[in-house]
């Protein structure tokens, strides 16, 4: 199907921007210039149509079943929930196609301008009243070449509405594939978002940009697990618009092997008395390389507003890193609270003898610490989603082992 004209126009002006503007303009610390290594994306080829149509089939995951499934870009349908309308990008026409990545500009950075510039596939996807069952977008990386598949959705989700979407971003074993995934979410006033974004990826860099615009008395309940990959980018905005707006997220990084995992979240008040927490978790083992970015801003006109920033490592052993950095950026006076903490729960030698004189090693201790977080984290996902949080702990179980 050829590309409707809105999306043409969109794809053409962010390659314009693609050599004009850089991956980063601020350096990420005095030490580590930048926390993402943006020239693993140089490697990564354009897509062309090939690469899309390319080692289609059935996923060797045993996933729960998707509404929107992607592999390589290419974008099938199926067991839609009630109240739900769902199109491909494709499909929409000028009208639903001036909404598409109006939250997000190409200019930002090389690696959203590149992104936009390459869309392969995605859905726009509106939630009339509140489904009967939760909607499922899964997106498979699969192709032995090192080319970039950038995805994008749109939800619009109306007023007065619940939904528990589940995001997966999953590259399967020996895929060479750069993904690329952004999502926009428009929550109307007075709604629910149950939102689980998991995300697992293997030797390419890997980009994902997810961005919540909460209405008036909406409420935000979020879960993430990001598990590996050369290099994670992985940036989510939350972005409380309406007054008394509300966003509750838990987040569990996991590095093993030599992965990289840079993960962002930022808290944006800008409707009075909003209320954020963010609690972050991260994990680091063997060579891997784990990084936590927590921002939470009151504008000037978010008054009465609260937000709360926590992060929290574990470096399990010599050769690995991991850090948690909080900020709290506060614009008004008028202010609940504001409140960031960063906390550090490697074992010290202190600990390792303590365990040791009573029988148990280091190497014995590590798999007890990594069952410990993912449960406490799997826990706290609704229990409506117990076959997806089974999903994920048997895909945090399978990747330690191997």
């Amino acid at each position: 199907m050829m590309n409707p004209k809105w999306l043409v126009d969109v794809k053409s002006k962010a390659k314009e921007l693609v050599d004009k503007v850089p991956y980063q303009q601020i350096r990420d610390s005095p030490s580590v210039k930048y926390y993402t290594d943006w020239t693993r994306f140089d490697k990564c080829l354009d897509p062309a149509q090939q690469h899309v149509t390319s080692n289609v089939g059935v996923t060797k995951y045993q996933l729960p079943p998707a509404s929107l499934l992607s592999i390589n870009g290419s974008i099938s349908t199926s067991r839609i929930p009630s109240n739900v309308n769902a199109w491909e990008l494709s499909e929409l026409g000028e009208d639903k196609g001036s909404l598409v990545l109006r939250s997000m500009d190409p200019s930002e950075s090389k690696a959203l301008a590149r992104h936009v510039a390459n869309l392969v596939g995605g859905g726009y996807v509106e939630v009339l009243r509140s489904p009967n069952e939760p909607l499922r977008i899964i997106n498979i990386a699969r192709l032995e070449d090192g080319v970039l598949i950038p995805t994008h959705y749109t939800v619009v989700v109306n007023d007065d509405t619940e939904l528990t979407l589940i995001l997966y971003m999953i590259s399967e074993p020996g895929s060479n594939a750069c993904p690329s995934t952004t999502m926009e979410l428009y929550l109307g006033s007075n709604s629910t978002l149950n939102l689980v974004v998991a995300s697992s990826q293997e030797a390419s860099p890997s980009y994902a940009y997810i961005k919540v615009m909460a209405g008036e008395n909406s409420t935000v309940n979020a879960w993430t697990l990001l598990l590996n990959g050369s290099m994670n980018h992985h940036r989510e905005d939350y972005v409380l618009n309406g007054r008394g707006a509300r966003v509750r997220h838990e987040g569990l990084e996991i590095g093993l092997g030599t992965s990289r995992i840079d993960y962002i979240v930022n808290l944006m008040h800008v409707g009075e008395s909003s209320t954020s927490y963010s609690r972050v978790t991260g994990v680091s083992k063997d060579k891997s390389f784990v990084i936590h970015r927590g921002l939470g801003r009151i504008t000037e006109k978010a008054r009465w507003s609260d937000t709360t920033v926590e992060g929290k490592v574990f470096i399990l052993n010599e050769g690995s890193y991991a850090a948690s950095v909080p900020i709290i950026m506060v614009d008004t006076g008028d202010v609940n609270g504001a409140r960031h903490s960063a906390a550090d729960a490697s074992l010290d030698e202190d600990q390792v003898n303590y365990l040791r004189l009573r029988g148990i090693s280091r190497d014995e201790v590590i798999p007890l610490i990594i069952h410990e977080v993912t449960s406490r984290f799997l826990g706290s996902i609704p229990s409506v989603l117990r076959d997806d949080a089974q999903f994920l702990r048997d895909l945090i179980t399978s990747k330690i082992i191997t």
